[in-house]
């Protein structure tokens, strides 16, 4: 059980590395770009729309088009032989021209799939050709369809490598923390895999995966950077919009497993109403009617509202009803909800163009704080979860106890009632002795005979603890009736003042019964469990050797139990309480016999 909790945490603490490591080499990778910094920025330029013409400062957002309106942008730059023009297209057809040459076109009719109204966002890195010195530089846009805004992005220029150490410098962060949550995001998923075999509550990091990987497919279809390397911005597209319009889903699942709401109904209801609204905007993409890009002014709404109404109900849990996952995971939740309000008002207002950089460093927080949470969680549960098993097991054997002693007491009234018939019947029966001592020795004999047969025996005491007494009597009754020979020599105190007679009770119980079922599975040879204690000071040690059958799976010193896919649960229990008495415990095989030491403080 230790081991899989170590594991699980392991698992966390990895990723928590993987985080720092990733961010070392991204911040070095970075400063090594900087050195390649040789770029123009065209930011003054002079735009012309509807036949008038005005000096702008780019990036600008021409607001109130209609669809398709012609947008021009002119300007004067110096080339350089081999240099390239970094440019970017929002959801617009444009050309690029230098001196009346065409070099490049974004968003062509038939580059796109029939179901995007507008073309997707678009990256390039324009190679000018043999155009160098002072050329005029024409972008000739048309607004998009489905939305009555146009923004034009600043073209940056300059040789290949320093435009790319340019973009890497300014987009490599959100592109590498991207790239990080879709990594973080399989991670989780095949760890809760791993956890799910052994304890249910590995779906807290089934679903804490999933919300990295819509948020990671988010970040990245969002990114530039991604744009710049893969050339596919339709998927990127798809990407972008369906992680932003879904990662609530997860978390909101995420957070019902991980905190038991008072009114969960409620958020079952959001997350099933957040389903059916990602999944109607996308049929409604796929049949050309209503793009992504138009939704994502709905989901602007609804996200956030929906982070709010989980941080308001997670707040009102840690407040009122002082719930232990909600005190857990608030601070997360929280700020997660801080960001992505955050990141709507970037997106409204436009205080920075790096869209989605304010919400992905709230997710990495909450990914990497909840992913530790979350092992933490789950082995405080998977311990409880084991307690409650020892506990369990404890309440058995003491109602066995309890059983036995019913027995043993029943015996002796049994006894006493039998030997005061015996009484009554003594005189009577000392007459018939006389009578035959004088007449006939032979029958006088039978006669004897005849009454110590009739006398009760009384129960067979093992040691000075009734209780452990009974748990030995009980089995040694059962070894009897299956043909197992037990040798038993104990010496155990009556009263203790380290060890409950029911932590003794868990000891030679549990040593017992694996011998038992040990012999019982036994088909030949000698079937026999020789058990012994021994009291020094005010140390106990019980030894017992039991033949069984030599199929044994040892794996670190633990062994498997044949009853069930997992360690063996009596041996645990063992242990446990006698560590937990100041002592510990040992078992081995060593061929046919099976050896098991202990040893605590009475």
């Amino acid at each position: 059980m230790k081991k899989r909790i170590s594991l699980a945490l392991i698992t966390q603490v990895i990723l928590v590395l993987m985080v720092g490591l990733l961010l070392i080499g991204a911040k070095g990778f970075v400063i090594k770009s900087t050195k390649l910094d040789r770029v123009t920025t065209i930011t003054d330029v002079t735009a012309s729309i509807n036949g008038e013409e005005k000096p702008i400062t780019l990036p600008y957002s021409f607001k109130h088009l209609a669809p398709r309106t012609p947008v021009t942008i002119r300007a004067r730059i110096t080339a350089r032989p081999h240099d390239v023009i970094y440019m970017k297209s929002v959801y617009s057809s444009a050309k690029i021209y230098v001196d009346d040459t065409l070099i490049h076109e974004f968003g062509v009719w038939d580059s796109y799939p029939s179901f995007m109204v507008d073309p997707a966002t678009e990256v390039y890195m324009i190679p000018l050709g043999n155009h160098s010195g002072e050329v005029t530089l024409r972008m000739e846009f048309l607004s998009p369809i489905a939305r009555d805004v146009l923004t034009v992005h600043a073209p940056i220029l300059g040789d290949i490598k320093s435009v790319f150490g340019n973009r890497t410098k300014t987009l490599g962060m959100p592109f590498i923390f991207s790239s990080m949550q879709l990594i973080i995001g399989i991670l989780l998923l095949l760890t809760s895999f791993f956890v799910l075999l052994f304890e249910k509550k590995g779906i807290l990091f089934f679903w804490l995966g999933l919300f990295s990987l819509t948020t990671g497919a988010w970040a990245f279809g969002e990114c530039n950077f991604s744009g710049v390397l893969f050339k596919n911005p339709t998927l990127l597209y798809l990407l972008a919009f369906m992680g932003l319009f879904t990662f609530a889903i997860p978390l909101l699942y995420f957070a019902m497993t991980a905190i038991h709401f008072t009114h969960e109904k409620l958020l079952q209801w959001l997350a099933i109403f957040m389903t059916i609204a990602s999944s109607g905007a996308l049929l409604l993409q796929l049949l050309g009617l209503v793009p992504l890009s138009k939704s994502m002014y709905l989901f602007h709404i609804l996200v956030p509202l929906t982070l709010c109404i989980l941080t308001g109900f997670t707040v009102y849990e840690c407040i009122v009803h002082k719930e232990i996952g909600a005190m857990r995971f608030v601070l997360p939740i929280g700020i997660l909800t801080l960001s992505s309000l955050l990141e709507v008002f970037n997106y409204q207002f436009a205080f920075t163009y790096m869209f989605a950089s304010l919400f992905q460093m709230g997710i990495l927080f909450f990914i990497v704080f909840t992913g530790i949470a979350g092992g933490l969680y789950i082995r405080d549960v998977i311990k409880l979860e084991h307690q409650q098993r020892e506990l369990a097991f404890e309440v058995n054997l003491m109602e066995m106890q309890i059983e036995e002693q019913k027995k043993h007491s029943l015996l002796m009234v049994e006894n006493a009632e039998k030997l005061r018939q015996q009484r009554h019947d003594l005189r009577h029966q000392l007459t018939v002795v006389k009578e035959l001592a004088d007449h006939d020795n032979e029958k006088l004999n039978d006669y004897i005979s005849s009454l110590i047969e009739q006398v009760p025996s009384s129960p067979k005491s093992y040691c000075e603890n009734p209780a452990v007494n009974a748990i030995v009597s009980r089995y040694a009754s059962i070894c009897e009736k299956n043909g197992i020979d037990c040798t038993i020599n104990l010496t155990v105190p009556e009263h203790n003042e380290q060890m409950t007679d029911s932590s003794l009770c868990v000891i030679f119980g549990n040593l017992l019964e694996n011998a038992v079922e040990a012999c019982t599975r036994m088909t030949e040879g000698h079937k026999f469990i020789r058990l012994n204690s021994s009291l020094q000071y005010d140390m106990l040690t019980i030894t017992m050797d039991n033949s069984f059958d030599g199929k044994v799976t040892e794996e670190q010193g633990k062994f498997r139990s044949r009853k069930r896919e997992d360690f063996g649960i009596g041996l645990s229990s063992i242990q446990a309480v006698a560590r937990k008495g100041q002592g510990d415990a040992r078992f081995e095989s060593d061929g046919l016999v099976f050896l098991s030491s202990v040893y605590v403080r009475v």
